[in-house]
């Protein structure tokens, strides 16, 4: 039986580097070296060929021998390709709508689903994997790959209560993270 493991960030500056242990951690569990990252959290093509160079830096810092991004033009065998290519997959901050809404229109979901090895995602990147959560002060809708919902940037001094009726509910400060492994 094959297992997936999730991670779930509340929040990191990717720039500054915060969570650099962690994903030189991740590293050491690739058996390929490669990550691959979807960096669809902006509906600015600018702001996410300047924030994919920020990811690619950081990743190569971190030991991945090769990074790879889908860009929203791949064809369906270019994407089937990159999938098949990598064991660690990265979905990071930004505007969540977005992200969902990208992956929702082009079925990724399915294929993370159906991911074998490691998927971090990273503020919006975890909401979208979880069941939905929490981020500044709105909810948003993911895809349930964690069945429970989260709440990310979490700050227990700032008065940040969420409620969640017969449902779990997990807030994950900034710099921080869960994993989950995921029996398939």
């Amino acid at each position: 039986m094959a297992s997936q493991i999730i991670i779930l960030q509340g929040g990191e500056d990717v720039r500054r580097r915060i969570n650099e242990t962690m994903f030189k951690d991740m590293r050491k569990l690739s058996n390929s070296g490669k990550i691959l990252i979807i960096p669809w959290t902006s509906d600015s093509h600018e702001k996410e060929v300047e924030y994919s160079k920020v990811l690619h830096d950081y990743f190569s810092h971190c030991g991945f021998e090769e990074v790879l991004f889908l860009d929203k033009t791949d064809p369906e065998n270019e994407i089937q390709r990159k999938f098949s290519e990598v064991d660690t997959i990265y979905l990071p901050g930004g505007d969540t709508e977005v992200l969902y809404r990208e992956l929702k229109q082009r079925t990724l979901q399915d294929r993370l689903f159906e991911f074998p090895g490691v998927i971090i995602g990273n503020s919006a990147g975890a909401i979208v994997l979880a069941k939905g959560g929490w981020g500044d002060g709105k909810f948003y809708k993911g895809f349930g790959l964690v069945d429970f919902y989260i709440s990310v940037h979490y700050k227990l001094d700032a008065g940040h209560v969420v409620e969640t009726k017969d449902a779990i509910n997990v807030n994950i400060p900034e710099n921080m993270w869960i994993t989950v492994t995921c029996e398939k």
